[in-house]
């Protein structure tokens, strides 16, 4: 955490804007690449929970009505007709 004070303490001290520029473009790339890693890992998770929820239904008819809802999603996200 030591960290993060002194480099908000270095920037904040800072008046070349050239600097702060490239700062900026380097602390967005990284802080883009841990969103994106979060996103999958949360990605990985919800996955996981769904699959443990499926495994453990009984009723033929939420079976199918999950499988139809799913193939909807997905043939809306490969350009099919939509809900709109």
């Amino acid at each position: 955490m030591r960290y993060k004070h002194l480099i908000i303490k270095m920037v904040l001290a800072m008046s070349n804007g050239d600097y702060l520029f490239k700062i900026y473009h380097y602390i967005l790339a990284k802080y883009r690449r841990e969103e994106h890693e979060k996103g999958r890992e949360e990605t990985q998770e919800r996955k996981a929970e769904v699959i443990r929820i499926v495994s453990e239904l009984e009723s033929l008819d939420i079976i199918e009505s999950t499988y139809s809802f799913i193939m909807g999603m997905l043939s809306v996200e490969k350009g099919g007709v939509s809900d709109v």
